[in-house]
């Protein structure tokens, strides 16, 4: 099974960044087993965690875009990149497609510290699987409780260098990685075709901007909180290309920024008796 059946995505990139890919993090480690991103019967492609990029070399329009948009996103986006450290909780709802096309629906929670420019720690857990991520500036560790599993790798000294070699070398995807880059719009309108204002709308109870955002490979919405702190407070992801149109849904809470975060937050965790196993990119090497 490949680590991702789509390339990387902007905003969404920054989101966020879908249903985590304990699917992509089973196959990276050399876990195996059921996927936690996907059906134990699915044979359908199935979306990465919330990620997808146009393809290399496709032709592109300049984008339309909405100046409401833009000025939202400038918010968000500046809101996110001055902050030297972050935490946030996702809710997380994803699809899987059977091979009948029947859709079935997944939940997970994640949580999220960001320390920049050289640290990071994701715990996430699902309906299907479980997995850890630790990153301190030399070393990227990812661990599978479920399979008593972890692989660990040197990575580059900042977050948005680790990010990059791992998707490029690895095939991997860290869940939600736009958040993690040092300045997130940047990475999101070179894929957009077209973003749309759609008005203030509700995410649980908070009045947030809503906007629309249409690319080759996906549609996807945001909703960002239209008070004093710009931040994001949902997202939804239609992969429209994939059967049956999978969708991968977040709301977002418990922002923090600027806090002093515990260096062992972001220092491995490893359960005795826990086996070492290789990426997948450094298994296929040494054949």
């Amino acid at each position: 099974m490949s680590i991702r059946t789509l390339p990387p995505i902007l905003f969404a990139l920054l989101l966020a960044t879908a249903y985590i890919c304990s699917q992509a993090w089973a196959d990276a480690t050399g876990t195996g087993g059921q996927a936690s991103g996907s059906s134990p019967a699915a044979s359908n492609p199935q979306p990465s965690p919330g990620k997808a990029v146009v393809p290399a070399g496709s032709a592109k329009a300049a984008p339309v875009i909405d100046p409401q948009v833009r000025e939202v996103m400038k918010l968000v986006c500046n809101e996110l990149s001055s902050a030297k450290t972050i935490t946030y909780h996702a809710e997380i709802n994803f699809d899987s497609v059977l091979p009948s096309y029947v859709k079935l629906q997944y939940a997970a929670a994640m949580d999220t510290a960001i320390q920049r420019p050289d640290h990071l720690a994701i715990s996430y857990k699902s309906d299907l699987g479980a997995k850890e991520i630790w990153y301190d500036g030399k070393t990227l560790t990812i661990f599978d409780p479920v399979h008593r599993a972890y692989a660990s790798v040197p990575a580059p000294d900042s977050i948005d260098a680790m990010l990059t070699q791992v998707t490029e070398e690895k095939n991997l995807s860290v869940p939600l990685e736009g958040f993690d880059f040092s300045h997130p719009c940047e990475r999101v309108y070179p894929q957009i075709q077209r973003g749309k204002y759609v008005g203030i709308n509700d995410v649980g109870g908070i009045d947030c901007d809503h906007v629309a955002f249409v690319q080759q490979e996906l549609d996807w919405q945001l909703w960002i909180d239209h008070g004093n702190n710009p931040v994001p407070r949902k997202i939804v992801i239609t992969y429209k290309k994939l059967p049956a149109q999978p969708q991968w849904a977040a709301v977002l809470s418990n922002w923090r920024f600027n806090r002093t975060l515990p260096a062992s937050l972001f220092q491995p965790k490893i359960p005795k008796g826990t086996i070492k196993t290789s990426f997948i990119g450094e298994q296929e090497k040494k054949r």
